[in-house]
């Protein structure tokens, strides 16, 4: 992307799409996901499962990944989600990729390494980045979406085991 890319610091996500998601979004795509029909769905999503660990409760939900290499990355706005804390150290988890289930460590990436990595899912999902909202306008406030990467936007890279 070009130096003329913005993204927008406050949440994006309203009270009503909140609750659209939760009660009818994940619970069909948890489904899908883990169905024999998981390709439907399995390109761009994958499910992640984790333990919280104050909780000790299990969390799963389903977030649009790219591929790099053989790490899956998830980009996720700091301000409208939490779970990507538990990731600031190595965490292992477990995903459902492309029909199965596997083990893996999912790490929040830093500095060059969380540029490269939004890089790389802007490019990959473009529907994904517009949803981040990092769009390219006609205002070149010299804003980069990886300059966005340590503001706005926790990337987690998910290693498969």
């Amino acid at each position: 992307m070009s130096s003329s890319t913005s993204v927008t610091a406050e949440p994006r996500v309203t009270n009503a799409q909140r609750t659209l998601e939760q009660r009818f979004a994940n619970p069909v795509l948890r489904w899908l996901l883990t169905s024999p029909f998981h390709r439907l769905a399995s390109r761009w999503f994958v499910l992640v499962s984790y333990v919280g660990p104050k909780s000790g409760r299990r969390y799963t939900f389903p977030v649009a990944y790219a591929r790099d290499g053989m790490d899956l990355v998830v980009v996720t706005p700091k301000a409208d989600s939490n779970w990507w804390k538990n990731f600031r150290s190595p965490t292992t988890c477990r995903l459902w990729y492309r029909g199965a289930r596997r083990a893996a460590v999912g790490d929040v990436a830093e500095d060059e390494s969380a540029r490269q990595l939004l890089s790389t899912y802007t490019s990959t999902l473009p529907f994904a980045a517009r949803s981040l909202g990092i769009s390219a306008d006609s205002a070149n406030d010299g804003a980069t979406p990886e300059d966005a990467a340590h503001e706005t936007l926790a990337v987690v890279r998910f290693s498969l085991g």
